[in-house]
């Protein structure tokens, strides 16, 4: 029993204090694992960003990339309209394309105006910020109109939430004897975040000079 008592009371050999190049060690395995796990986690952050399929705007008219993830909604006048799910904001980030035949003689500055008219009229508060002339697909004209205006997306529903203020922007240009209009829109407090979603469409369109 003696024995025993002297045998259990003796220091463990594993309850030694580990060696300084054994503590560096350890924090370098810890160090290079965490690195990892951040890198991997960026690695599919990103590729969800990048995560895209196509959207056909009609015979001989370009087809667009919108997230993969983001649903179609009903488009009413619109050629499609797809909307994020996961939008911290009541207003659901958005972007929808608008398709129409040119008038005669109808030139894109004219379009432009005739445009700018109707988002004055339908939509609340509308003021518009700034416009650039740009370009996209192989060179062809455009103009990239950029906007705000107030919306009430939770009205329709009978919920009470405060009114948002949406930022947007609207890219008219003319192919094929059409008006293209494509528009992305979200919560301004959102915007940058939405940003990465809204270059999808812009790149596949080769958009150049705006800052999208």
């Amino acid at each position: 029993m003696t024995q025993l008592i002297r045998l259990l009371a003796k220091p463990s050999v594993t309850n030694a204090p580990p060696e300084p190049e054994d503590i560096r060690r350890n924090d370098l395995i810890l160090i290079v694992w965490v690195a990892f796990v951040l890198f991997l986690g960026f690695g599919i952050q990103l590729r969800a960003l990048n995560a895209s399929r196509p959207v056909s705007l009609g015979e001989d008219l370009p087809t667009l990339s919108v997230p993969a993830s983001w649903i179609g909604q009903r488009a009413g006048d619109l050629a499609f309209r797809v909307k994020n799910p996961q939008s911290a904001s009541s207003f659901d980030a958005e972007i929808s394309a608008f398709v129409r035949p040119l008038k005669e003689g109808e030139t894109l500055v004219a379009a432009r105006t005739a445009w700018g008219l109707r988002r004055s009229q339908s939509l609340d508060r509308y003021r518009e910020l700034w416009a650039e002339s740009v370009t996209v697909l192989d060179g062809q004209p455009a103009v990239l109109v950029t906007y705000a205006y107030v919306a009430d997306p939770t009205r329709a529903a009978g919920a009470v939430a405060p009114p948002v203020v949406v930022q947007a922007q609207d890219l008219l240009f003319v192919l094929d004897g059409h008006l293209v209009v494509v528009t992305v829109a979200a919560d301004a407090v959102e915007w940058e975040a939405e940003a990465p979603h809204f270059r999808l469409v812009f790149d596949s369109l080769n958009l150049k000079g705006g800052e999208e």
